[in-house]
């Protein structure tokens, strides 16, 4: 039995839109939508996708991402335009002793550091001071763009990246992770606990994290406020899904996707046209969708106890 051997199916916007339009009959078969078409069922495609983050939709869009902390600092922007988070985070540390007014810092490896990233380096009064690096680092040597504001000791941590993290739709889980590497659970809490401490200033160990959404950038506050710039806070949060925006942007989600996304949208540009909507295709839609629902959730156990009062 001959197979194709392949497994990489995929449709990009324009395909995707294409066959919505076709299973409601407002394109024949073989043929391509009009260019207002196009446009219009992108725009229902981006508003359905957007939508369905809503309910917890895409367990491929949660990432592990790195925040860097500031000593003394009690919240934190994370998003585009945010403080130093990212998904591609690099830890070093400085090899030989650095001046204020220095360029050139020697560090334990430049692997991974390219021109144009972010850097921080810890400076000996206990502060991160944040720059970018300017030009390919080579041998351990990286000159940065701005000079050391402080002396800087031999071992004290460097850490780059390449970009910011998006906003965080939500963020699932924490870590407190120390200079030795070793990770400790923190614990999430909600708005009403966060704001019920009583001095949020106090330094010490970061035990607690609240997370606003917000828009651009989401705001994470923590508790203590960071008292050692060596630590940082590791978190799996969940991504916005990217937008379609070109004609053969493909989908961010895997091919389990492409059925309900298709069926769900066709419905939406039935009713966007005009076009009675078939009742097969609306079961076909719920179906697709469902299945979707029941599939993409983690698998993990549910442990149950009574209560003891």
């Amino acid at each position: 039995m001959a197979t194709s051997n392949s497994y990489d199916f995929n449709l990009d916007r324009d395909a995707i839109i294409t066959e919505a339009y076709s299973l409601i009959g407002a394109v024949a078969i073989g043929t391509t939508p009009s260019p207002a078409q196009l446009t219009g069922g992108g725009q229902s495609l981006n508003l359905m996708l957007k939508g369905w983050q809503a309910v917890g939709f895409g367990l491929w869009l949660r990432k592990e991402v790195t925040l860097h902390l500031g000593y003394g600092t009690t919240s934190y922007l994370l998003g585009p335009s945010g403080d130093n988070a990212s998904e591609t985070a690099i830890k070093t540390e400085i090899k030989v002793a650095a001046s204020s007014t220095d360029l050139t810092i020697d560090v334990d490896s430049i692997t991974g550091m390219t021109d144009g990233d972010y850097i921080g380096v810890e400076l000996d009064d206990g502060t991160l001071q944040w720059t970018t690096i300017n030009g390919t680092p080579s041998g351990n040597t990286v000159t940065i763009a701005a000079a050391l504001t402080d002396d800087v000791a031999i071992d004290n941590h460097v850490y780059t990246y390449t970009t910011k993290i998006q906003r965080p739709l939500s963020i699932i889980e924490a870590r407190i992770i120390d200079a030795s590497d070793i990770e400790i659970p923190v614990e999430i809490v909600s708005r009403d606990i966060y704001m019920a401490l009583p001095t949020k200033t106090t330094t010490g160990y970061i035990n607690q994290i609240y997370y606003d959404p917000q828009l651009t950038n989401g705001v994470l506050y923590t508790w203590p406020a960071c008292d050692n710039v060596q630590r940082r806070i590791k978190m799996t949060v969940k991504k916005p899904i990217m937008d379609f925006d070109a004609t053969d942007d493909d989908g961010e989600f895997p091919q389990e996707w492409f059925e309900a996304v298709t069926t769900n949208l066709a419905i939406r540009l039935g009713i966007k046209n005009g076009i009675p909507i078939d009742p097969e295709l609306k079961a076909l839609a719920t179906e697709s969708k469902w299945m979707l629902m029941s599939f993409d959730d983690e698998k993990e156990s549910m442990f149950l106890q009574p209560k003891y009062s």
